[in-house]
């Protein structure tokens, strides 16, 4: 008889042992679980691309929410400008684009302990986009003002190499290839604002 009972003790502690590590094996995981760390950071942009075939500076921020080392999103917002793209022989002024967008970005990211790994950053956004005209009176400007602008939506995938360079600090550079809706300006293409762009961020936070 207790040949029987501790016969039928051991299987049941077996098959116990084996549901706890079922329950374990297919528990679901969630971004607020027990297990998971989290951390944020601000990053400031400084960057280089081209409109219309013009060198333009990017300047930008972002708020980002680090879920377990290898996965931020938060907000994005750039501004831009270039130089002289379009001169009108008609009544010898200089035009030129400036503007700015911002959005929503994820950014997914290999080996974050490692001191320098990758991350894939992407902006899903909308932004508003100027075309400025400048008077000249000889060879300084003497007054601009927008002539017209328009609204646009943006798409930016990009890929970065990340420096942990302290605990709390970080150095990404990368480039990205801005995709946007059509803009409508005279004597531009509509994909005038689409194209690469290269850049700098620094990050301060718990990564």
């Amino acid at each position: 008889m207790k040949k029987i009972t501790f016969f039928i003790l051991g299987i049941t502690l077996a098959f116990s042992s084996f549901a706890q590590e079922e329950k374990e094996a297919y528990e679901i995981k969630t971004l607020l679980g027990k297990n998971i760390s989290h951390g944020g950071y601000l990053g400031l942009t400084m960057g280089y691309s081209q409109v219309n075939g013009h060198d333009a500076a990017i300047v930008g921020a972002r708020l980002g929410w680090v879920v377990n080392h290898s996965f931020a999103m938060g907000f994005a917002g750039s501004g831009f400008a270039n130089n002289v793209s379009y001169y009108s022989t008609e009544n010898g002024h200089d035009y030129y684009l400036s503007g700015g967008y911002g959005g929503l970005f994820f950014e997914p990211i290999i080996g974050s302990k490692m001191p320098i790994h990758i991350t894939f950053p992407i902006i899903i956004g909308a932004g508003d986009a100027q075309l400025n005209q400048s008077y000249y009176i000889g060879a300084d400007p003497w007054e601009t003002y927008t002539t017209s602008e328009d609204a646009f939506v943006i798409v930016e995938p990009g890929v970065a190499l990340e420096l942990n360079m302290l605990k709390c600090f970080r150095i990404t550079t990368g480039v990205s290839y801005k995709y946007t809706s059509d803009v409508r300006f005279e004597n531009y293409p509509r994909s005038v604002l689409n194209g690469f762009s290269g850049t700098v961020t620094l990050k301060f936070g718990w990564f």
